[in-house]
């Protein structure tokens, strides 16, 4: 490959990061929508929100695999290979457009320890995004979690905290009490866990200990 491998793993990366983070906004709107988790939609509606999720995972399979097209890199028509350090810079065609994304790591495509970094960093922004836009949502509206018309009312549920405080209120006003919740039960909940654990243990099996 004629071009420096730290330059064309930048590339990478970049589209790389749009591509995860697309796909992790639109699946996390099917899962809010699905559960009715509405601190976190992107839209005031269950329907409308369910189906843009679908359409942001599909415009990232899409902008990702066909930026090559328009977007110059490794993959310039005419010197994709089976060996990716004979290729040239440039745009790729619509014929050479299924190779174009394999580029070895060694000359710069994205290995699995950075795809490892920059998806959890998608993902964060994805939920960052979701979090800001739904605190928007729930402030000029409040919704019916049932058929996702809008509700004036104020009957929703505040002593709700975690996943389902999510439902009636935003993630910031939420994120109050699910952290003087989480304070208050996580020692009991760690010894509970604990010995759950300790009765499934290597030792009590082996010397036949019982488990009650």
């Amino acid at each position: 490959m004629n071009t420096d491998p730290e330059v064309v793993r930048d590339v990478f990366a970049s589209h790389y990061f749009f591509f995860a983070f697309l796909a992790s906004l639109g699946t996390l709107q099917i899962a809010t929508a699905n559960s009715g988790i509405r601190g976190l939609w992107l839209t005031p509606n269950r329907l409308v929100n369910r189906w843009l999720g679908v359409a942001l995972i599909l415009s990232g399979i899409a902008v990702f695999f066909s930026q090559p097209l328009w977007i110059e890199g490794p993959w310039a028509a005419g010197s994709i290979r089976a060996d990716s350090v004979t290729r040239q810079w440039g745009q790729s065609n619509w014929s050479e457009l299924a190779g174009a994304r394999n580029v070895n790591d060694i000359h710069g495509g994205l290995d699995g320890t950075r795809q490892a970094i920059w998806f959890p960093l998608a993902a964060i922004l994805a939920f960052a995004v979701a979090a800001i836009i739904g605190t928007l949502n729930m402030r000029f509206s409040k919704i019916d979690s049932s058929s996702g018309k809008i509700d004036r009312s104020d009957s929703a549920t505040q002593n709700e905290v975690g996943l389902e405080g999510l439902t009636h209120r935003s993630y910031f006003a939420n994120l109050p009490d699910s952290l003087r919740n989480f304070r208050n039960e996580i020692g009991e909940l760690w010894r509970r866990e604990l010995n759950k654990a300790d009765r499934w243990s290597l030792f009590r099996l082996i010397l036949g200990r019982s488990s009650n």
